[in-house]
């Protein structure tokens, strides 16, 4: 189908009917979550947020680390025309509450107890009215996401379904705010067909498919890990929820994910800490020989590669592009 809006997305989802649409480790081992779950558990906060009288334009923040909890709110607020500001973890209170300011958000979905603490010490600077928190919480009088869609009728909603399909690609899908690191956080308003038409054409040319498997673990609050969520579902491929980071080696070895996309920092970390931890026999020359055995794979007729690593550190030769080089060049 022809992507016009992010509800576009949200139907064809749904109408693949995948039974590992995402996966999630609460415990001890990975979980997934079908498609027609996940359609209820939308249909179930959409109610919920109508029930706020949350309509077409109002803003509503998400505060959270990644999880699938995180999707179903970010759904359920686009299909009602709503616009989301996402936010990062590890903002400060104040910080946070500039935001919510700036954006006149006039709900937030927090994913804990602790981040919800921090709302309630700058609910008052704020237009916020409602906080729905993922996790379970004892106080019956906080809305928990456990309640909501623990049943979810994995049924359409007509009328919602209706309403979501008058979004145009001309309205406003989200606020992303920059870091701040240059001056005063501002936010970048995108439409549905920004966010549509780069999900449309990014993945041209890749053999991306149903039965894939790849990691949601760089910070929802950025475009790019959004973008790549949204188009990674588009086309079928399941979603393993990876909500910190340190828990990425150990996601890597569970899951083990056909498609792994990352920002160059990431394998950065990777090959320092790769570097450090072989270093001596035997491990030195496992790594030498995996590094060998990477080097044949690679076709450089197909990849740039910036003029100074075209040497590739750890290459005997100085004509063959590392791992790492090579790593970096594609991420």
């Amino acid at each position: 189908m022809s992507l016009r809006t992010l509800n576009d997305v949200f139907f064809a989802i749904v109408e693949r009917g995948s039974p590992r649409l995402m996966l999630h480790r609460p415990a001890d081992h990975w979980i997934p979550i079908s498609s027609q779950e996940f359609l209820g558990r939308v249909v179930a906060v959409a109610h919920t947020l109508q029930g706020w009288n949350i309509s077409r334009g109002d803003r509503v923040a998400i505060l959270s680390e990644n999880r699938p909890e995180w999707a179903v709110a970010d759904s359920a607020c686009l299909l009602l025309g709503a616009v989301v500001v996402p936010i990062y973890t590890t903002l400060t209170a104040e910080q946070t509450a500039y935001i919510l300011r700036d954006s006149g958000a006039r709900a937030i979905f927090v994913s804990n107890e602790k981040q919800f603490q921090k709302i309630l010490t700058i609910q008052n600077q704020t237009a916020i009215e409602r906080i729905a928190v993922m996790d379970a919480m004892d106080d019956p009088g906080v809305t928990s996401l456990t309640r909501p869609i623990r049943n979810p009728s994995q049924e359409a909603d007509p009328q919602l379904e209706t309403a979501a399909r008058t979004v145009t690609a001309e309205d406003m899908a989200t606020i992303i705010y920059t870091s701040g690191t240059t001056g005063t956080p501002k936010g970048a308003m995108l439409t549905h067909g920004n966010m549509a038409s780069n999900i449309a054409c990014s993945l041209a040319g890749f053999d991306v498919h149903p039965g894939q498997t790849s990691l949601s673990f760089l910070p929802l609050s950025h475009v790019t890990a959004r973008h790549l969520d949204f188009a990674m579902l588009y086309h079928g491929v399941t979603l393993a929820y990876v909500p910190v980071v340190d828990q990425l080696p150990r996601a890597l070895m569970e899951v083990r994910p056909t498609i792994f996309v990352a920002v160059p920092r990431v394998y950065e970390k990777v090959h320092t800490q790769v570097d450090q931890k072989a270093k001596a026999f035997p491990r030195k020359q496992v790594y030498q020989w995996a590094l060998s055995v990477g080097r044949g794979w690679v076709d450089t007729s197909k990849c740039s590669f910036p003029e100074e690593r075209r040497s590739g550190v750890n290459s005997p030769t100085g004509t063959q592009p590392s791992v790492f080089a090579f790593m970096k060049a594609t991420g």
